[in-house]
Parts: C-alpha cells; structure tokens; sequence
C-alpha cells in the first residue's frame, strides 16, 4: 500500500501538525511510540505491514506530534505533556471525529492515556500496546545526549536483517532529531508516574505485548490490564506494536464487545464479523502444550471463576493467575475468558479436566 497523502493542521498556539488517513470504517487514530513519521511509517519495514493489515477494516490515522515527523520542529524548550493534547485536538477537529478508537505504543501510552482522561466521551476504546523497558532509564536520557548515531542504532529490533537494520535508522533519523527527542522525552517523564492515571482511566481498555520488545516481560503488560481494568493480549514480535494480523484480530474482539455506537450500523457490522470469527473453529492445538496448572486454570475460567477466585482456589497470587491466564490465551489463540470457556466445551477440554484427563 502506497502511502496516503500528508495534510497540514494548525494548532491553537501555531503549530503545523502533518497528519495522513488511509482505509475505511471505525476511526482508528494511532500514536506508534517515540518516532513519527507520517510518510516513512509506512515504508518502515513491520510497520508497513502492520498498517496495512489495520487499514483493511479501520480509517487509519496518523499524526506527527510537534517536533516530530513533517510535523513543525521548533517547539520551544518549556513545552509539557498537555502541549501534544493539542495536536490531537487539533487533527480529531479537522477530521470531525465524534468518537474513536486511541492506540498507542511505547511512549505514546503516555499522550494516549492523557487524552483518554481528559476527553472520555470521545474515546470510544483504548488500545495500549507494548510499552516500558528493562532497561536503566539512563539508556534513554543519557545515552542519546552522548552519542545519538549509537543510540538510534541500538533500539533497532535484534531480529531485523542488516538491510532492514539500516532502512529502520535511516527512517529513524528522519523522524526526529537529538534535541526533540530530548524535550519530548523531559516532557514526558515531568508528568509522572503512568500508573496513577491509568487506575483513574474510565475507558475500556486492550493491552497488547509483544513477547520479545526490548526484554519487556509479559508482567509489563499484566500490570497495565490491571491498572486500567481491562485484559491483555500477548502477540508476537519485536517490535513494540507486534504482529498485524494478530493484533488485527486482538482489537477486531476487543471492538465486538464495546457497547453500540448510537449509530450503530457500521459498528454492528464490525461486531458481527469479529463475532463471527470468533464463533468459527480454531485450528487444532496440541494440548501438551499446555502445563498442569494452565489446564487447571482453564477449567477454572470454563467454570465462571474470577482471577481472583481462581488464585484462592490454586493457593495462587493474583498476578502469578493473570501470566497463567496470559499464557492459555495464546496458546490456545483466543483473547478473552468467554472464549475460552466456548473454546474449552467446543473441544472437549472443560470435561477432560474436571475428570483429570491430561490431552
């Protein structure tokens, strides 16, 4: 897919924000992480393809924050987390966006979840995908300062070829540059923790995590679901927005159980076909796959049991239920616990277990 033509929005203090739709359907407005690049995204090799699969069912959106991008570059050195509101603001305005879906990944989260709670009638469903690093902070704060050219090179993914290692730092150094990075990165960090906001979130949320982002464990992801209220979906990649048909499918589920648009038309067509898929067969699974506890903590979700009853019923800690719940769903390829309760009946599971039949 070529990608769709760039467009210039101005903010209310000046700022010429770049910003590109592509597809059709349910608004989908994206905020992929530390670099933009409106046009480069989508040469951007994982990411290319990722959009594209996106763009088959949603209206895909695209910004440049300030600073970043095609984006104007000279922000100003005192700019704030609330400064990239207007950017949004200012792209939803022109679009005449009533309600959409927000994704975001990686350092984006932070932007996303800021919106979110300052314009909840708007966000019809929030979709936060791979973000945090084991990594010392000091890899971000210092290590740019020092020597940029080593920094880009580094958070290249470890399984990209040599030639799409050098297409990802030259589209890198495209999308931004040593001193916006830094601001942004200041910006971001003076507004504090993620945590408080994302307990104080109203809107229904999706976590998605890649399995191998930058060493980021799964327990990244679980702690988000839980702060937010909402469930995670481990896909494969590397990369911190994963794989496109899988996050495809992720959010097609995620969007099937929102509550109807007023207009519901468009909305109930998309729920009807992710309704529709989900109903439909999964490929066959080998069960050994599946550990003792995890089949116990299938049968427990099988049987109607909350995380919580399922850790009292275990002699387990709730997070150590939510990797063991994490872990059935994607070795099992389903998203959600009435899934898997109809995945469990539908093959027989539920019975097996209860009987103590280990397939």
């Amino acid at each position: 897919m070529d990608a769709p033509p760039v467009q210039y929005v101005t903010t209310s203090d000046g700022m010429r924000i770049a910003y590109a739709a592509a597809g059709s359907g349910t608004p989908l407005l994206i905020l992929p992480g530390t670099f933009y690049h409106v046009q480069y995204a989508w040469e951007y090799p994982g990411l290319n393809q990722w959009l594209e699969a996106l763009a088959s069912h949603y209206r895909v959106i695209l910004l440049d924050i300030r600073g970043t991008g095609m984006s104007s570059r000279d922000v100003g050195d005192d700019h704030t987390l609330s400064h990239y509101q207007r950017d949004l603001e200012a792209v939803v305005g022109r679009l005449e966006l009533r309600r959409f879906l927000l994704f975001a990944a990686s350092r984006g989260v932070d932007i996303a979840v800021d919106y979110a709670l300052r314009n909840p009638e708007r966000v019809e469903g929030l979709i936060l995908g791979t973000s945090g690093d084991a990594r010392s902070p000091s890899f971000f704060q210092v290590l740019p300062l020092e020597d940029w050219d080593l920094f880009v090179h580094s958070i290249v993914p470890h399984d990209r070829s040599p030639e799409e290692a050098k297409k990802i730092v030259e589209l890198t150094m495209q999308a931004s540059d040593q001193h916006n990075y830094m601001l942004r990165w200041r910006a971001l960090e003076a507004a504090g923790d993620l945590e408080p906001r994302l307990r104080r979130l109203r809107t229904r949320t999706l976590v998605l995590h890649s399995r191998n982002y930058m060493n980021t464990p799964p327990e990244e992801g679980m702690k988000k679901a839980d702060q937010t209220g909402g469930y995670m979906v481990l896909i494969d990649g590397t990369d911190a927005w994963g794989d496109g048909p899988q996050t495809l499918r992720a959010i097609r589920t995620f969007v099937a159980e929102l509550p109807p648009r007023p207009t519901a038309e468009p909305q109930k067509a998309e729920s009807d076909r992710a309704i529709q898929e989900s109903a439909e067969p999964i490929s066959a699974i080998d069960y050994s796959h599946l550990s003792a506890r995890e089949l116990d903590v299938l049968h427990l979700i099988a049987d109607g049991k909350s995380n919580r009853e399922i850790a009292d019923c275990l002699t387990l800690s709730i997070r150590t239920v939510e990797r063991h719940i994490a872990n059935v769903y994607a070795k099992i390829g389903v998203h959600t616990k009435a899934q898997a309760t109809d995945y469990a009946h539908r093959h027989g599971l539920a019975s097996s277990i209860r009987s103590g039949a280990r397939l």
